[in-house]
């Protein structure tokens, strides 16, 4: 399948040593949702559409009237991949309040990741830890009623991650932080990949698209970046995987390290949200 978002982002390489910057059309208006999408531009009852957020969701009146303007949207859930606090704050409970506060307003279920700023660059990790696990971890279970069209697992070895499919689209949810330690953040990468693996394997027969979203860039945690390479060469070379992570701006790389089909999509911080569209 091809893939093209709007506002344009023009398609690029995968990223070398500058952040990604973002491109838009001048005809488009600062409110208008992105929008990624696979294969044909027609919609059909099948195809899949969601949003993805960024960064603290910082004044909740403002993001209360943002989320309004998604009342009548096809979208079925959105994904916040962190970081919930500011790195000035340090951390209080109230940032994480906040950002689940922000979320409640959503007319679609929302998930949230964890970021940096969500616990490894707290002043107190484990605090930060429990913070973000009372007001973030589940936070999909929260404000929505249960009439969701998907099964949403945990990861038991890391609640945190989650997964579920959607339309032939496996949805994998990962804590992508770079923590203090490189042992730490190496054993966190680890479990994600079985975790990947764990939702992937049984069900190879009836996806088509590969969907993770996490907070980190993939080239800081090559380790994990060629392991799906290396998937995606072989038992996924006939399925697009999609890695969609937090940047200051959107943009879309497509085919990362040569590896074609295998994209990364930066999400922009705050508003306006991207807009996905995947044409199953």
């Amino acid at each position: 399948p091809l893939i093209t978002t709007s506002p344009t982002t023009s398609p690029s390489k995968s990223p070398t040593t500058e952040e990604p910057t973002v491109s838009l059309e001048p005809t488009l208006s600062p409110t208008k949702q992105s929008l990624l999408t696979t294969g044909h531009a027609a919609y059909d009852a099948q195809d899949v559409h969601f949003y993805l957020v960024s960064d603290d969701l910082y004044v909740r009146q403002e993001w209360k009237k943002q989320f309004g303007k998604l009342s009548n949207s096809r979208a079925r859930f959105m994904i916040h991949v962190g970081s919930a606090t500011p790195i000035s704050e340090d951390c209080p409970e109230e940032a994480y309040s906040r950002t689940e506060t922000s979320l409640s307003f959503s007319p679609v279920r929302a998930f949230s990741l964890p970021g940096n700023n969500d616990y490894p660059n707290c002043p107190d990790r484990s605090l930060a830890w429990k913070h973000y696990s009372d007001h973030l971890m589940n936070v999909n279970k929260k404000y929505w009623s249960d009439t969701s069209r998907y099964q949403v697992k945990r990861d038991p070895e890391r609640p945190e991650n989650f997964a579920f499919i959607f339309r032939r689209t496996l949805f994998v949810g990962l804590n992508m932080v770079s923590n203090e330690g490189e042992d730490e953040t190496a054993a966190t990468l680890e479990q994600n990949l079985q975790w990947v693996y764990d939702n992937a394997e049984p069900h190879e027969d009836n996806i088509d698209v590969i969907f993770l979203t996490g907070h980190g860039r993939l080239r800081d945690l090559p380790t994990f970046r060629d392991a799906i390479i290396e998937k995606k060469k072989n038992e996924w070379k006939d399925k697009m995987v999609v890695y969609a992570r937090r940047a200051n701006q959107s943009k879309l790389f497509t085919d990362v390290e040569n590896s074609k089909n295998f994209h990364e999509l930066t999400i922009g911080r705050g508003y306006p949200f991207t807009g996905v569209h995947l044409d199953m």
